[in-house]
């Protein structure tokens, strides 16, 4: 009786016991399925995770590899830009280089032109002294035709001299000596060449009076240079009253200075007493500009 009062007594704490640890062990089955799934669900985070991070590893690989790529990139255009700026700086010294050239170039061109300007302007006077020499010799020609009465008579000579016509009187022809008047012979003479001067209106002529080394002196010609003046003049008056324009002749008297023969023989004292008629060249065509200095 004991024995079952006992087993009576035990089963209760037993199936009580059971109970309890039948209660724990679904507990902590429970917990451990919990457990489970926080870990399966920490287990799928950690590989979510694993996943974003080898996403970012590619990621990162692929910008990593667009960073080099593009600082290669970079590194070719700072070269080109090195060869750019290379090629600038010998475009800009080729520049200078050319602007120089250019300078000298259009300096040359000056000069040059300059140059074509001077010779154009040499060949037009020498073209206008081939006209006045053609003229001149014409004229000559025609004083020769006119007088050559007189020349054959020995009153007088033209001659070209230094490119000027000179038509030579001597003074016995003309003057007694020591005298500035005019002897009838003289005025004869001169009256027909006044006829021919005459025709010649564009012509400007210059009457040069010369004597010998012998001295004069008087009241009226205190030396040689006022005697051969005053027959210069005296041949003028007469010229411009047989119509020779006045604008266009001139008197000079050179004394014993201009010799044409050695006045140590009475011959050549002879050939020194004379009174010429000078048929100026046209200066006009000569150039009025001045010549260039250089320094």
């Amino acid at each position: 009786m004991r024995f079952s009062t006992l087993t009576i007594a035990i089963f209760p704490l037993i199936l009580l016991s059971a109970c309890v640890s039948s209660g724990k062990h679904d507990a902590t089955l429970a917990e451990m399925d919990t457990m489970r799934q926080s870990l399966g669900s920490a287990q799928e985070e950690i590989n979510r995770n694993q996943q974003q991070i080898e996403r970012t590893v590619q990621e990162l690989d692929a910008a990593n590899m667009q960073n080099a790529m593009a600082q290669e990139e970079i590194n070719r255009n700072q070269q080109q830009i090195k060869k750019t700026e290379q090629k600038l700086k010998s475009a800009r010294m080729q520049v200078v280089t050319t602007t120089n050239e250019l300078m000298k170039l259009e300096a040359r061109k000056q000069d040059l032109q300059e140059e074509l300007s001077e010779s154009q302007t040499q060949m037009a006077t020498l073209r206008s002294i081939e006209n006045e020499t053609k003229r001149r010799n014409q004229i000559y020609e025609k004083f020769v035709n006119r007088l050559k009465t007189m020349i054959d008579g020995g009153q007088l000579t033209v001659s070209i001299e230094q490119g000027r016509i000179v038509i030579n009187l001597p003074n016995n022809v003309l003057f007694k000596s020591g005298s500035a008047n005019l002897n009838p012979e003289g005025e004869e003479a001169l009256t027909q060449i006044a006829s021919v001067l005459s025709q010649f209106s564009d012509r400007r002529f210059q009457i040069e009076g010369h004597t010998d080394d012998k001295p004069i002196k008087s009241a009226r010609f205190p030396s040689n240079w006022e005697l051969s003046t005053s027959r210069a003049l005296t041949v003028v008056h007469l010229l411009t009253d047989m119509d020779v324009v006045p604008e266009n002749i001139s008197a000079a008297g050179f004394g014993e200075f201009r010799p044409r023969a050695d006045n140590e023989t009475e011959e050549g004292r002879q050939l020194n007493r004379r009174i010429e008629i000078i048929m100026l060249p046209n200066l006009d065509i000569l150039s009025n500009e001045l010549p260039k200095v250089t320094p």
